[in-house]
């Protein structure tokens, strides 16, 4: 319980410091509003020729005193062509917002960013730390790591206007923390099957985290039905513990995330969560691979699954440079016998890289894109992250090939964290801290 409430009131607190130095950082950005813009041409121009990509900044942040701040989770398309993301501070009160950025008229010219929900003080929410889930309605379905009436966080969907222009309703779906051994404080966004969402947070019966489902009522205006699924065990236990990432689902309705701790070693875990046999029985969890240093540690980032139902994601420490891993994560052949996992690529936490928690995400020839918070070289002494690719080998069993494809210098971005978005050949992306304001970026990059 103890540590459960420290790592919450750590979370809190690292949103209040950013908070603060990213107000900070507007105010100097009014006051050198110049040099600043200046700096930001010098600095991008020499990352574009050192990196040799086209990276182009869609969007920064602080452009007013009501404008979100910090984007953690990235950005995905509705059916309209816009992105929509979450900034998980600023917006005002200072509690985040969600946010739509319009494509130009004319190609090439500047996107358009709207605010589609400021959230306030309680009962509102707070902190949406969440990757958005577009429906087919055009809602947004999303979390916030606090508020709501018991200080939990909720899960909201913003319901479009009917009249363009209107504003957009919010709709609680649920109050998190609202019962002994609920889900509190949802740091990842939700997913989709068909009307029914599955997410994680920390709390649950043990104070490890919990796996929830969110289903809905027969009729609008009746409260949505939260179950938690499955609360991991105490810390030490060997269960996986303190969830870190949105899960992903087979065709067999088996759930699969990561935990930031627990597992055989206490330094993280991949985990499967897989329905009851008989409606209304328990689900049945399983650690699938724990994490021990030196192969990973401190899991961050969605999962990716093939075909073939390997897994593939990222670590934001451990490895043979302790600066992170990517992983493989493959089924066994014979069901029962273990996982293998294979370290796909460690980190030095130099130039290419260093802590990533964003996963990563695979495009049609099986290479692998995704981001690292720190590390890279966008200029002279700057180490503001980077945009990763990794090659398959050509020949099995053959290291993979990762390349730096963009390397952040601060007024250009600073610390990518999230996980990107693959459309049409380009990534789309967001970096939670600098840019011209220093409160964060959105980006698009054609490899």
């Amino acid at each position: 319980m103890f540590e459960s409430r420290v790592y919450n009131r750590i979370g809190l607190a690292g949103r209040f410091l950013r908070n603060c130095i990213s107000r900070l950082g507007r105010a100097t950005s009014r006051i050198h509003s110049a040099t600043a813009r200046n700096l930001a041409i010098t600095v991008l121009m020499a990352s574009l020729s050192a990196a040799g990509q086209t990276l182009t900044t869609l969007y920064n942040f602080g452009s007013n005193p009501h404008d979100g701040a910090d984007p953690l989770a990235g950005v995905v398309f509705d059916k309209a062509g816009n992105l929509v993301g979450a900034a998980a501070i600023g917006g005002g009160p200072g509690r985040g917002t969600v946010f739509q950025l319009s494509p130009p008229g004319t190609p090439g010219g500047p996107w358009t960013e709207t605010t589609l929900k400021r959230f306030h003080k309680n009962p509102d929410g707070a902190f949406p730390e969440c990757r958005l889930i577009v429906t087919s309605t055009g809602e947004l379905v999303g979390t916030t790591f606090a508020g709501g009436t018991n200080d939990g966080g909720i899960a909201f969907a913003l319901v479009p206007p009917a009249v363009p222009g209107d504003p957009w309703k919010k709709q609680v779906l649920h109050n998190f923390g609202s019962f002994p051994g609920d889900a509190v404080n949802p740091n990842a966004g939700l997913l989709a099957d068909g009307p029914v969402y599955y997410g994680v947070g920390s709390g649950g019966a043990n104070f490890s985290g919990a796996v929830f489902q969110l289903t809905p009522p027969p009729r609008r205006g009746v409260p949505w039905t939260e179950t938690v699924l499955y609360s991991f065990a105490e810390r030490f236990s060997g269960d996986a513990a303190i969830p870190s990432s949105e899960l992903i689902m087979d065709k067999k309705g088996n759930l699969y995330g990561t935990a930031l701790l627990g597992g055989a070693n206490d330094v993280g875990a991949v985990f499967e969560l897989s329905p009851p046999v008989v409606a209304g029985g328990p689900w049945t969890e399983k650690v699938l691979f724990s994490f021990n240093g030196t192969d990973g540690s401190s899991p961050f980032g969605r999962l990716l699954r093939d075909a073939s139902g390997t897994l593939y994601g990222t670590t934001s420490g451990g490895g043979a440079g302790e600066a992170g891993t990517v992983f493989q994560l493959a089924p066994p052949a014979t069901t029962g016998e273990p996982w293998t996992e294979t370290v796909l690529y460690s980190f030095s936490g130099g130039a290419d890289g260093s802590s990533p928690t964003g996963g990563v995400v695979m495009n049609k020839q099986g290479r692998l894109f995704g981001t690292a918070q720190h590390g890279g070289n966008g200029g002279p002494r700057i180490s503001g992250g980077v945009v990763f690719a990794l090659d398959p080998p050509t020949q099995s069993g053959g290291p993979w090939t990762e390349t730096v494809l963009y390397a952040f210098g601060g007024p250009d971005g600073f610390s990518p964290s999230s996980l990107l978005t693959l459309k049409n050949g380009k990534l789309y992306g967001t970096t939670d801290q600098g840019g011209v304001f220093g409160t964060g970026t959105v980006f698009v990059l054609k490899p």
